[in-house]
């Protein structure tokens, strides 16, 4: 990109994969580390991922983001970096949110402080700020429910005292829930789809057509 010329106007992003596969660990070396848990896991070890970030004279070398970003927010953020939010689609909802503050600027208050994570179609856990609840057993009460400080416990064993912080975190994270689930009552989810890639989507982009036209060459031929 030097020898472009490009490289002060191009951003460089190298990010992991969600968890390792603990089921292949043992032979394989793969296990967990600072974060309990692996791939396909709601918890912290199975969808918190290492990134880095460069992009010359404009991001200060070892410097680095102070607060959550959660993945959907790098479309949101890309596309004001690039000065392209009219391409941003405002017929369903976008999750992700504008972090160009917390990577450029230096702040330490992100846009967002919250983050729901599934496991499949299943709302296993919320994130808000430090603090992480697993959702109890349905028709239980939230009270109850586990509440973990992930800056002191990052491996989600020791939930903290429920005496303490029950009555208050348990209400707060169940008005998110039910925030949530009525967002989704309006704006369902889409079908899970098991057929041709992009299928269901009119007016695919060019790129994307050449995407199915590869899937396509490596299916078998009748």
């Amino acid at each position: 990109m030097d020898k472009l010329g490009i490289a002060e106007n191009t951003i460089i992003m190298v990010m992991g994969d969600n968890g390792p596969f603990l089921q292949y660990q043992g032979p394989t070396g793969q296990t967990d580390r600072i974060y309990r848990g692996g791939k396909a896991d709601h918890l912290e070890g199975g969808v918190r991922v290492n990134a880095w970030m460069k992009w010359k004279g404009v991001i200060e070398a070892g410097s680095s983001a102070e607060d959550i970003i959660h993945v959907s927010d790098l479309f949101t953020t890309f596309a004001r970096l690039a000065d392209a939010t009219d391409g941003v689609p405002r017929d369903r909802v976008i999750d992700g949110v504008d972090q160009s503050g917390v990577l450029l600027l230096g702040e330490t208050h992100g846009r967002r402080d919250y983050v729901h994570i599934y496991e499949g179609p299943v709302l296993k856990s919320i994130v808000k700020n430090k603090y992480k609840m697993h959702l109890p057993p349905p028709g239980s009460n939230p009270i109850a429910a586990h509440i973990f400080d992930l800056y002191r416990d990052p491996r989600e064993l020791r939930p903290i005292d429920s005496i303490k912080y029950g009555p208050w975190g348990g209400g707060q994270f169940a008005a998110m829930v039910k925030r949530h689930l009525a967002y989704k009552q309006k704006y369902p989810d889409r079908p899970p789809v098991h057929d041709m890639p992009y299928g269901g989507i009119d007016n695919l982009r060019p790129e994307s057509k050449k995407i199915v036209e590869i899937f396509m060459l490596g299916l078998p031929q009748k």
